[in-house]
């Protein structure tokens, strides 16, 4: 660009013939009529979003530039052009120009206010012109009348003038000029790079995780007493986590005599039954009952399980065991390190026949993906 100084030199001349001595003083005064539009920028964007080939891709279309800069003072009427190249050493077509409006940042209060200065009314757009600061390139240009004063230092924000990227690059015609003027000779210009692709793909695999604990492998009533409903010791904490997006489910099932469920004694060959009930001393029965002890969002745990009936039940009430799968909780999304506490319950009779009476109660847990 051309910036037009004048440089005015007075020298002063002191002569001193009592001690021989000459001194001159240059005084220098500078005057400059034409200012730098700084920091001038232009955001580009792809109109809907961005494309796989990105933002700056070449012949991308629906391009938008948004053009902001700090400036000079300028009167209403005045005049701001924006030149975009379009020919000589790039490759095709740049501005297919259309403009919406102008607007002025200014900071004279103490929040920021956007005033429109101009509108899509006040614009004419001119093609394959020349810009007197690059005599030797094409351009696409666009003169925005303004319809209000803008004071000195002021915000200029340009938008709406959305175009056509070049169609063609080569290691030597990989940028474009955008220049700046206005009606007091103000100006300042930038470079717009041209790349093949300016898009990163970014990529990542979340595998499928579940995990599944018991805290024991192993509980045990101890002696059985006829006249109480007898609890096993330990209770059994199941730990259940997996990121399934549809949860998950824990099903439970025991191997009572290999035929009917229960607690079986292969001496006697007898089966205490498991049903779902409410056990009372005296009357055969075992089953078991369940809740879920950890607390949703503390502790790192994320999620819950219900569980399902009738293993809900509480003190004596149990659920039936089966020597088919049987749902115990379930969970519609996915969780992580949520407990269940499972207890074994167990009444006998008078005619119970004496022996070690056994069952297998296995837990199966199921992710949802």
């Amino acid at each position: 660009m051309y910036k037009k100084y004048i440089y005015i030199i007075y020298a002063i001349t002191f002569i001193f013939t009592s001690i021989g001595l000459l001194f001159t003083y240059p005084i220098i005064s500078s005057f400059v009529n034409a200012a730098t539009l700084t920091p001038l920028s232009d955001t580009l964007s792809v109109s809907g979003g961005y494309g796989t080939s990105g933002p700056e891709a070449a012949g991308s279309t629906g391009v938008s530039h948004t053009i902001t800069y700090t400036s000079p003072a300028l009167s209403s009427g005045g005049t701001i052009t924006i030149y975009i190249q379009t020919g000589s050493t790039i490759g095709g077509g740049e501005c297919n120009c259309g403009f919406s409006s102008v607007a002025v940042l200014s900071s004279a209060t103490t929040t920021e206010n956007g005033t429109t200065i101009a509108t899509s009314s006040n614009y004419v757009i001119a093609t394959n012109v020349t810009d007197p600061n690059y005599p030797d390139y094409t351009f696409t240009s666009v003169t925005i009348t303004t319809t209000a004063a803008i004071p000195a230092g002021a915000s200029i924000v340009i938008t709406g003038i959305t175009a056509t990227n070049p169609s063609t690059i080569t290691s030597s015609t990989n940028q474009y000029l955008v220049d700046v003027t206005d009606s007091n000779g103000d100006d300042g210009s930038l470079a717009i790079p041209i790349i093949t692709n300016g898009s990163v793909t970014v990529t990542g695999v979340v595998p499928p995780t579940i995990t599944f604990g018991l805290s024991s492998n192993s509980t045990s009533f101890g002696v059985m007493q006829i006249g109480t409903v007898n609890t096993s010791t330990p209770a059994t904490t199941l730990t259940f986590s997996t990121n399934a997006k549809s949860g998950g489910e824990i099903s439970v099932y025991d191997k009572g005599n290999g035929t009917t469920a229960g607690m079986y004694s292969s001496l006697d060959n007898h089966t205490i039954p498991s049903s779902t009930a409410t056990l009372a001393a005296g009357t055969e029965g075992y089953g078991i009952n369940a809740a879920v002890t950890s607390t949703n969002g503390t502790g790192g745990v994320v999620g819950s399980l219900t569980i399902q009936s009738p293993y809900n039940g509480t003190g004596d009430s149990v659920g039936g065991l089966s020597t088919t799968s049987q749902e115990l909780a379930s969970t519609s999304s996915p969780l992580y390190l949520v407990t269940t506490q499972v207890n074994y319950l167990a009444a006998i009779s008078v005619t119970t026949p004496s022996g070690v009476y056994q069952d297998q109660v296995t837990y199966i847990a199921t992710g949802n993906f």
